[in-house]
């Protein structure tokens, strides 16, 4: 009876001593439940965050929760479990989730249980429950409609800024075209394919007053066709080589902008005024030109084209 009495004596001490590590062990481990403000309005979004401060190498399980902590209050996300090593030996782990509401009212979020192990003795330790008021929006006016929140700046992603980049790309390409076509007819090339190259002024003209000699018009009696042609195959040579709007001038101009040229002495220059004035006569004033005079018209218009032709190092300036 006495050993036996001695036994349970043994087993009770062996309990309290257990139960008196257990007690300590619970005491080294603190947990905690916070949010980040006790009131919200309806759609506003907040972290309630999950401490647990407990001596290293110990396993504390946080609680798992789903899509709502409490009657319509959603959890949005979770984050990982951070540590962070507090000296002493201990650590403490912070996990926070996202959460949100939609309806108004007060809302109490019930305790949190962390679990955890010692030796063979599983136990938990739950925070303290909290309480979240949601608010309602003010109305400022019943009669019209509000956002429940405004409009959340969120970054852009590359994706958007693509079709952006590519706009811009070709808005650049479209001026860079727009350029390059005004700059090639501002110097009368071709915009986009090679175009045979224009046949010197004096070889047109040489070939054009050839063609209207042949052509014998005024001995047969076309006086002013004749005129017409040969003032027109000289305008179009003073034009293209010294490049005045000869076709557009009067016979008085032509001679004053050809006096401002350098190259034309002053023989082509009285030679292409016997030519305008005939011309002119015949044209305008139903004039008969002598025969000699018609032939001379086509001498003073074949000499000022060869006094005049472009030569390589001809660079001639108005």
């Amino acid at each position: 009876m006495i050993f036996k009495n001695f036994k349970i004596k043994i087993f009770l001490v062996f309990i309290l001593i257990q139960g008196f590590q257990f007690k300590g062990y619970s005491q080294g481990i603190m947990v905690k439940a916070d949010l980040d403000t006790t009131t919200i309005l309806i759609g506003d979004q907040i972290h309630i965050n999950l401490f647990v401060e407990q001596p290293q190498g110990e396993k504390i399980s946080f609680p798992f929760l789903h899509d709502s902590i409490a009657n319509k209050i959603e959890i949005l996300s979770a984050s990982k479990i951070d540590t962070y090593v507090v000296g002493n030996g201990r650590l403490r782990l912070l996990q926070r989730y996202l959460i949100t509401c939609f309806d108004s009212g007060v809302y109490q979020i019930p305790p949190m249980s962390f679990s955890f192990t010692y030796g063979a003795i599983k136990d938990s330790l739950a925070t303290q429950p909290l309480v979240l008021t949601v608010n309602s929006i003010p109305i400022k006016d019943p009669k019209k409609i509000y956002d429940i929140k405004g409009v959340i700046a969120m970054p852009l992603t590359f994706s958007e800024i693509v079709p952006y980049l590519i706009s811009g790309l070709v808005l650049l390409l479209i001026i860079a075209l727009i350029i390059y076509i005004r700059n090639r007819l501002k110097h009368n090339k071709p915009v986009f394919f090679l175009q045979k190259p224009k046949e010197p002024a004096h070889i047109i003209a040489f070939r054009e007053l050839e063609k209207l000699r042949s052509e014998k018009l005024w001995q047969q009696g076309q006086i002013k066709q004749y005129h017409t042609r040969i003032t027109d195959i000289i305008r179009t040579y003073i034009e293209d080589r010294f490049n005045i709007l000869a076709m557009e001038s009067t016979s008085d101009e032509i001679l004053d902008d050809l006096k401002k040229i350098e190259i034309v002495d002053s023989k082509a220059l009285n030679g292409m005024k016997q030519l305008l004035e005939v011309a002119d006569l015949a044209k305008f004033a139903k004039a008969e030109p002598m025969p000699d005079e018609n032939e001379n018209s086509w001498r003073y218009a074949y000499d000022f084209v060869v006094n005049t032709l472009k030569k390589p190092e001809d660079n001639v300036q108005i």
